[in-house]
């Protein structure tokens, strides 16, 4: 290999880490958090009796809390 060939190989590994990293820092804890959201909230209006689109904040956070502990977060 020579030099050009060595210096775009080193290139493109830095980018595939630095993609790595924002991938697992950002993109995913931010996309679970989202799914998780989104799961808590009908988890909630279900548990509640009344059925009318409202539930108590304790039991959102409970099955949001949940939810971030199965998937890792």
């Amino acid at each position: 290999m020579n030099m050009k060939n060595q210096k775009i190989v080193a290139i493109l590994f830095i980018i595939l880490g630095i993609s790595f990293v924002f991938y697992w820092n950002q993109y995913r804890p931010s996309s679970i958090k989202k799914e998780c959201h989104t799961q808590a909230k009908e988890k909630a209006i279900e548990n509640n009796a009344q059925s009318n689109g409202k539930f108590k904040l304790d039991t959102y956070n409970g099955y949001f809390d949940i939810c971030l502990n199965e998937k890792g977060l």
